[in-house]
C-alpha cells in the first residue's frame, strides 16, 4: 500500500512546528502564576507586620506618656467633683455631722473623704465613715490651703472651713488648689474654691 508500511502507524505532524515563532520559548503555567502571587502576598504580610511592630514601638509609649501626663487634668476635675459632692452631703446631713476631705499624701496625691468632722477640730462632731478614696500616682499637690496637715471641713450651711497658721482661715478669701504633673515638666491644673459660698470650679 502506497504511503503505508506494514505494522507501522502513519507519521503525524509535530505539535510544535519547527518554523513556529513560539518554538523554543517557555510557556508560563497556571501553577507558576499562582505561586508568584502567593509569594508576593506573603512578602506583603511580612512588610505590614514589620511596619506595625515599628509603629507599636513608637506610638504606644508616646500615648502612655501622654495619658500619664494628662492625669493631672483628670485629678483636678475629680477633686472639684468630690468637693462639690461633700458640700451637698454636708448640707443634707445632720446639723453637727458635716464632712471632711483629708490629704494623706501631697506627692503623689492621695486623699480621703469622710462623713463627719474630726473631734479635734470640731468638738460637736466626729469622723463616721469613709465616702471616697483617691490616689493619683503621677500627680502632686502643691501645699496650700489644702495639704497634708490641713484638711477641709464642710459645714451644714454649705461653707468650707480650714485651719491656717493654727487658726481658722478667713472664709471670704478665695482658695486655689494647685496640682502638678510628675510626668510632664511645667504641666499643672487647679481647682478654684470660694469657702464662704462653696462655689467650686476646675478650668
Amino acid at each position: 500500500m502506497d504511503g503505508w508500511q506494514l505494522g507501522r502507524r502513519p507519521r503525524t505532524a509535530s505539535v510544535v512546528d519547527s518554523q513556529s515563532p513560539w518554538s523554543g520559548r517557555p510557556l508560563w503555567s497556571t501553577a507558576a502564576v499562582q505561586g508568584e502571587r502567593g509569594h508576593s502576598l506573603f512578602e506583603l504580610l511580612v512588610v505590614c507586620a514589620i511596619l506595625a511592630g515599628l509603629a507599636a514601638l513608637i506610638v504606644i509609649p508616646q500615648y502612655a506618656r501622654y495619658a500619664r501626663a494628662r492625669q493631672v487634668d483628670d485629678a483636678a476635675a475629680l477633686l472639684a467633683q468630690d468637693i462639690a459632692y461633700l458640700e451637698r452631703f454636708a448640707q443634707n446631713s445632720e446639723p453637727y455631722e458635716g464632712a471632711t476631705i483629708e490629704v494623706k499624701s501631697n506627692d503623689p496625691l492621695a486623699y480621703r473623704c469622710y462623713s463627719g468632722r474630726p473631734t479635734s477640730m470640731d468638738g460637736q462632731s466626729h469622723i463616721r465613715g469613709v465616702l471616697i478614696v483617691r490616689e493619683f500616682a503621677d500627680v502632686a499637690l502643691v501645699p496650700g490651703a489644702l495639704s497634708r496637715n490641713s484638711p477641709f471641713l464642710f459645714a451644714h450651711n454649705g461653707s468650707v472651713q480650714y485651719v491656717q497658721n493654727d487658726e481658722w482661715a478667713d472664709q471670704h478669701a478665695p482658695v486655689t488648689i494647685e496640682l502638678r504633673s510628675n510626668v510632664e515638666h511645667g504641666r499643672s491644673d487647679s481647682v478654684d474654691l470660694n469657702p464662704f459660698t462653696g462655689a467650686v470650679s476646675a478650668p
